[in-house]
């Protein structure tokens, strides 16, 4: 698996208990692992107290029989902006039913339509590539992080192997005793 991110709680941009940092690791592997699973052990998601991190970066772990994990390059999160999703909530539900999802006119499925800005987002409703609502985990949507990002000079960076327009989705259920994080992409 490779590090994907590491989201410390940000009030109501990545609602997370005071103090806790979210981790997501994904399969780069297609070949041994499925990254659209959220439940088969391809992708990590959960969260740590930010005072059990050391202040260094940890050390890579050393070489398995297959190689070495692939490294994803490192980009921060320059700041959060707060915004209507375009999703009415009386259709919110819908965006969380395949069928349901799949019946709603194109304006309403895809209320941004597929611009990259509104592809990596915390909280609300889903922006479902192509593919729509399948598979996904118990919960609601937490964060998703389109495979292409805007960066502050104008220009975009691939963020991972999403497989080329894919989108990485991390739900929380929060009906749990502690919320349960899970993560998946959907292309």
């Amino acid at each position: 698996m490779s590090h994907l991110a590491q989201l410390p709680a940000d009030g109501e941009a990545l609602p997370l208990a005071s103090g806790e940092v979210l981790f997501l690791f994904k399969c780069e592997w297609d070949s041994i692992c499925s990254f659209w699973e959220h439940d088969a052990g391809t992708n990590a998601a959960f969260v740590v107290q930010g005072a059990d991190l050391g202040d260094a970066p940890a050390p890579l772990p050393s070489a398995a029989a297959d190689g070495q994990p692939a490294l994803l390059r490192e980009i921060g999160i320059a700041g959060w902006r707060a915004d209507d999703d375009g999703v009415p909530p009386e259709l919110e539900e819908a965006f969380y039913d395949y069928q349901a999802h799949f019946d709603l006119p194109d304006e309403a499925a895809h209320p941004r339509g597929w611009a990259s800005p509104w592809c990596t987002k915390s909280c609300g409703a889903p922006y479902w590539t192509a593919n729509g609502a399948q598979r996904m985990p118990a919960g609601r949507l937490f964060l998703q992080i389109d495979n292409w990002v805007d960066l502050p000079d104008g220009s975009t960076a691939e963020v991972a192997n999403f497989c080329s327009d894919g989108i990485a989705y991390v739900f929380v259920d929060r009906s749990q005793a502690q919320p349960v994080y899970s993560m998946f992409i959907n292309r």
